[in-house]
């Protein structure tokens, strides 16, 4: 009798330590949300691996999965595709609510016109002493399958030579801006609304 109700308590508490855990302090039930996080695009001179730097924000977003001040647990999904269209629809077939997209960008100094594969853009004069051969720039937008504005867009740079590395390397850059990246999609997206389709 005695093993009996030792286990009882034992199973009793493990459920309330799950109740708790899966409940935020608002009361909210916890709810899993998936974003797709698409192969970046490269656009330019920095030598970055498309599947390695995919798992990069992804490992980086799992980190940052929970916070215990919202409802929303992140699920990221690798997703296969480039281009905005077709990462969008591979999103919308994985089931995923939000898809992130990065470009890997080449800075110019003077500023000016780029043509890229999804069309013609305009590049952004920097400003200082910055030195454009030396800082990636990885452009990030955050769609929702079915919606044509994006969520959340922005644009991250990071050094390629940090002088915290003792070899420096393109992928190492890159490993610097997924972690930027990743905190903040996690951040905007914990902001949203859940809506209704």
């Amino acid at each position: 009798m005695r093993r009996v109700i030792i286990a009882f308590a034992i199973f009793v508490t493990c459920a309330s330590a799950l109740q708790a855990q899966q409940s935020s302090p608002s009361g909210l039930r916890a709810r899993g949300v998936r974003v797709g996080v698409a192969m970046p695009l490269n656009e330019s001179r920095f030598l970055v691996t498309g599947p390695w730097a995919r798992d990069q924000v992804i490992r980086n977003l799992k980190t940052l999965q929970t916070d215990r001040k919202s409802p929303i647990i992140l699920e990221p999904v690798p997703l296969e595709s480039q281009l905005k269209d077709d990462a969008v629809e591979e999103g919308a077939a994985k089931h995923c609510v939000y898809v992130l997209l990065t470009k890997i960008v080449q800075f110019s100094k003077t500023g000016g016109v780029f043509v890229g594969p999804e069309g013609i853009e305009t590049m952004p004069t920097l400003p200082g002493n910055v030195d454009p051969r030396k800082e990636m720039g990885v452009d990030f937008t955050v769609m929702r399958p079915g919606h044509p504005n994006p969520i959340v867009e922005g644009r991250t740079a990071v050094p390629s030579d940090p002088p915290s590395t003792a070899a420096p390397s393109d992928n190492a850059a890159f490993e610097d801006a997924a972690s930027q990246i990743a905190l903040r999609v996690a951040k905007e997206l914990r902001k949203q609304k859940p809506q209704v389709d």
